[in-house]
């Protein structure tokens, strides 16, 4: 039988990451041992200057097919953490495959589990680097122990969402939806205008870990531009489950408004339950993400509980709700469920989809006798990419994320999108707003 505390943590662990990797704001994830190494700063050696050989180097490739390597958590302590990526990886590859490949040669991923070891993290991206063409779709807690073995490898294309801050700056790494820290402000800005007087009274529950801490300061200082003001804040530990306390003092400070961004969705179901225990009923419960999860309704009590939290993310509906206005929402389930049957997808199935679809428009852009350098320069020429409108437009060679977003909101018990509504659009009026400043706004 498994600990239950183990498990308990590992799944907020999971939530912990979903929450900010939704809203592609930076990383949050459980302290202690299950985070250990991930949570440290990044110790990533600058990079060297790729040889002409590594640039050239078609390791990986034949005539007939192209193989590249996954590395995600999938055993350990939770078993099936980041199972997603890979099948996400597979998924799309089969589609392409289905299609005839890339100029005549068919996608194949060999999957690797870190199984929760960073030791093992960079032993595993020797091992792709010696015998495969790239790593693709890879999502780890441990992804600061290989950046080491990619920065000596320069030409070795790595198409993964990472959550290293020195793993993301290597040349040689890219990603569908680069995470930075801060805010999309297009969000706030339509909160705002919507609830003038509650952006004045808000709360947050932010997790207690420094990344957690540290992309929290982005978001303050992406809304504290826009005129927000903070009633009450606290720093609470990942596998806390009683916030009754914590509702009763946001009712006496004249809280009007309740942020769920910075958490997981188990800690919001929770919060959600006790609020309505309590008969507290603000203007405003905004998510960023965390709670657009099959799990969080019946979770918080049901739709009584849960109806009219706005979630303001920048992804796609991908669960089915916008199936109707984005063919890919169709094209990604479909393929899920032929390639692995009865899996539901997460935000990791999805970012090693988005991915691998990345990967391939650089793989067919280098040609018909790619080399790694060759993908790589392709990769650099992407400077705005949706994976077919599945997530907001980021801007993968500048490493930009996304400033467009969508709007939903918890009506009757279902995720509803409430705009755009044209077409499955975006919202992109405003900036992404960092720590440092605006960054430059990535359109459609």
């Amino acid at each position: 039988m498994r600990n239950h505390t183990t498990a308990r943590v590992g799944q907020r662990v999971i939530a912990l990451m979903t929450a900010t990797a939704m809203a592609a704001t930076g990383v949050v994830m459980a302290s202690g041992s299950l985070a250990g190494a991930a949570t440290s700063a990044s110790t990533c050696a600058a990079p060297t200057t790729a040889t002409s050989a590594q640039l050239n180097a078609t390791t990986g490739i034949t005539k007939n097919s192209v193989t590249v390597g996954n590395i995600s958590v999938i055993s350990g302590p939770v078993p099936g953490l980041f199972q997603g990526a890979t099948y996400g990886v597979e998924a799309y590859f089969d589609y392409i495959n289905s299609q005839g490949g890339v100029n005549g040669r068919k996608l194949y991923v060999k999957s690797f589990d870190d199984a929760f070891s960073g030791t093992q993290n960079q032993s595993e991206t020797t091992q792709a680097v010696s015998s495969l063409f790239a790593t693709v779709g890879s999502f780890s807690l441990f992804d600061n122990y290989g950046c080491n073995v990619l920065a000596q490898h320069p030409a070795f294309p790595d198409v993964s969402n990472t959550l290293d801050p020195g793993t993301s700056s290597l040349p040689n790494v890219f990603s569908s939806q680069p995470l930075a820290q801060g805010a999309s402000q297009a969000g706030y800005s339509f909160l705002k205008q919507k609830y003038p007087k509650a952006i004045k009274h808000v709360a947050n529950l932010v997790s207690n870990v420094d990344t957690a801490v540290s992309q929290w300061e982005g978001q303050k200082v992406a809304m504290e531009n826009l005129g927000y003001s903070f009633s009450y804040v606290r720093e609470v530990s990942p596998v806390e489950t009683n916030f009754t306390t914590d509702v009763i003092n946001m009712k006496n400070a004249g809280v009007q408004m309740v942020l769920m961004t910075d958490g997981d969705w188990q800690i919001y179901s929770a919060l959600d339950k006790a609020m309505a225990q309590q008969n507290f009923h603000p203007q405003v419960v905004m998510s960023a993400g965390p709670v657009y999860s099959s799990q969080f309704i019946p979770a918080a009590g049901g739709a009584a509980n849960a109806n009219g939290i706005w979630i303001i993310q920048g992804q796609s509906l991908y669960l089915g709700q916008d199936a109707k206005t984005i063919p890919a929402v169709v094209t990604f389930n479909k393929w899920i469920q032929k390639v692995h049957p009865g899996f539901k997808p997460d935000l990791y199935t999805l970012y090693g989809w988005t991915n691998a679809q990345l990967f391939v428009q650089a793989l067919k852009k280098a040609g018909k006798s790619p080399t790694r350098g060759s993908v790589l320069t392709a990769l650099k020429g992407i400077t705005s990419f949706t994976a077919s409108n599945l997530i907001a437009p980021s801007n993968p060679a500048k490493k930009i994320p996304p400033n467009c977003v969508l709007f939903a909101q918890i009506k009757n018990g279902k995720f509803v999108r409430v705009a755009p509504t044209a077409s499955g659009g975006w919202d992109c009026k405003s900036v992404y707003y960092s720590i440092n400043g605006p960054l430059p706004k990535v359109n459609p």
